[in-house]
């Protein structure tokens, strides 16, 4: 049976994602250079979402 790449790539951006979204809510100070936004936060939060969009995908495949 072959593995679907969905399922590592999709790992791996949830699980970056959510040590960014960890880093930018438990590390407020760890703000981008000449800004003021908490990068580290939406980040995390896109690939987190990203990641999520590619295992539902690879899930739906599984099952048709």
């Amino acid at each position: 049976m072959e593995m679907d790449l969905r399922v590592p790539s999709g790992l791996f951006f949830a699980l970056t994602g959510l040590i960014l979204m960890g880093v930018g809510l438990f590390v407020p100070g760890a703000v981008a250079p000449m800004t003021d936004i908490n990068i580290n936060l939406y980040v995390g939060l896109a690939m987190l979402a990203f990641g999520g969009i590619l295992l539902l995908l690879a899930r739906r495949s599984l099952r048709s």
